[in-house]
């Protein structure tokens, strides 16, 4: 028997009419089809063609007071779709989408089924973070995201590795508000400086720099990873490794520890700080520093995509290579549709300048223009949600908000301030996991201090 929770929700027709979404005839016929056909009543809305995925989500994520996602705007992590089976996914209607530390975010039809959330944490082994999406545009990214899964040769069974947590504060001052050209370094994405080298090249093996002062283990690495299947380059200095890496542009790195020349740790700092280079996976190997609290000290402050203690078991490197590879391909794949061009780039100032006067309905309108010319940008959505947030529509914040993370998990401004609405609505737990997830990706040190302070307090 499943148990579903049970609250006075306010119809879903009578909220989409409220927000002019449909009008009550409209209602009234989606009503009818679904009795014919049967489907959730947003699905069969947007299958007759009455409104569009995003106002219909949005209301939905009022309606149960839980935030919500476009479903054709988020690109799933596919170390997060490797926890959960196909026969799990399908059967739940979930589709996972990112996985951070303990916690899965899943895109759910039904995300107030309190049996099915119990079950996939039993599944997956992970905190379960439930978002809310459309049914139809669910099942179809559900079958076209483990259709891929299944083709994709680097296809692995391995355990995900995930990135660690930390994080929080009220008192944080709030992200300024200045044309693109003048933005911080914080506010751009690291996938809006990737310089797509694959096009520049007609051979399409993913390219891996190893870096390790043991001859024996560059040797080893030439025989895990096949000329026929990567084009692996070796190096043993600390100093050449940075500089290939500018060269290079390689899709994954891995890395020793301790280098001549200069440090692996400091190596992997420079490649992850350098804006050019950032978006550069990297997997630290090390064999003197070990242990649970050592791994997440490196990827938080070091920056690597994983750490793995030498000796190391070599299923378990080549798995995580081919998931980095996988995870770089997707990003470089997708990238220039996500850089600003030069009427979203116009538009976007435009909407920061109205934002600036007060002008909120104008600024609205040019950031939607923003998102009409580039719908995976992440700037656009955030600034939506400081309009709905200056008008306290408090779930519309939280959509947009979600959408610029969903787009770019690494945008800080939009974490940190998802994690103080979440703290303003009473949801606790879902804003420690925020903080955490902003601790991890901070750029500031006392901005760091000041959110592990805050955690402190808030647990």
């Amino acid at each position: 028997m499943r148990h579903i929770v049970t609250m006075n929700r306010v119809p879903i027709g009578r909220l989409l009419v409220e927000a002019g979404t449909l009008t009550e005839a409209q209602v009234d016929a989606v009503a009818d089809a679904q009795r014919t056909h049967g489907g959730r009543f947003c699905s069969v809305a947007l299958a007759m063609g009455y409104a569009d995925e995003r106002a219909l989500v949005r209301t939905l994520s009022r309606q149960l007071g839980v935030p919500a996602l476009i479903v054709t705007e988020v690109h799933p992590e596919p170390q997060a779709c490797a926890l959960l089976p196909r026969e799990a996914a399908e059967r739940h209607g979930a589709l996972p989408a990112r996985v951070f530390n303990r916690t899965l975010t899943l895109l759910m039809r039904d995300p107030t089924d309190t049996q099915a959330i119990s079950d996939l944490q039993f599944l997956t082994g992970k905190v379960i973070r439930p978002l809310v999406a459309l049914d139809v545009p669910l099942r179809r990214a559900i079958d076209a995201q483990y259709g891929r899964m299944a083709d994709t040769p680097l296809a692995s069974s391995a355990p995900a590795v995930l990135r660690p947590p930390e994080p929080v504060v009220p008192d944080l001052p709030p992200a300024p508000v200045e044309p693109v050209s003048m933005l911080d370094e914080l506010f751009t994405p690291h996938y809006e400086r990737v310089v797509d080298t694959d096009t520049q090249s007609a051979d399409a093996r993913p390219r891996l720099l190893c870096v390790d002062d043991d001859a024996s283990i560059l040797r080893l690495y030439e025989g895990i990873f096949p000329p026929s299947e990567f084009r692996v380059f070796t190096c043993s200095d600390g100093v050449a490794a940075v500089e290939l890496v500018r060269r290079l542009r390689p899709h994954v790195v891995l890395l020793d520890g301790r280098l001549p020349g200069m440090h692996g740790f400091e190596v992997c700092r420079r490649i992850k700080q350098d804006p050019d280079l950032a978006a550069t996976a990297v997997l630290l190997l090390s064999g003197a520093y070990r242990g649970w609290q050592m791994r997440a000290d490196l990827m938080s402050h070091c920056g690597a995509d994983d750490v793995i203690e030498k000796p190391f078991a070599i299923d378990h490197v080549a798995a995580r290579v081919g998931d980095l590879v996988r995870a770089a391909r997707v990003e470089r794949h997708t990238g220039t549709a996500r850089i600003l061009g030069g009427e979203a780039v116009k538009h976007l100032n435009a909407g920061l300048i109205m934002l600036q006067k007060g002008e909120l309905d104008a600024a609205a309108a040019e950031f939607k223009r923003c998102v009409a010319e580039q719908p995976f940008a992440a700037r656009p959505h955030f600034y939506l949600g400081k309009i709905h947030e200056r008008r306290d529509e408090r779930y519309d914040a939280m959509f947009e908000y979600e959408q610029a993370i969903a787009l770019d998990a690494t945008f800080f401004p939009a974490v940190k301030d998802l994690a103080l609405l979440y703290q303003q609505a009473g949801f606790v737990q879902k804003a420690v996991e925020m903080w955490h997830q902003a601790l991890a990706i901070c750029p500031d040190a006392a901005m760091r201090q000041t959110i592990k302070d805050h955690l402190l307090r808030l647990i």
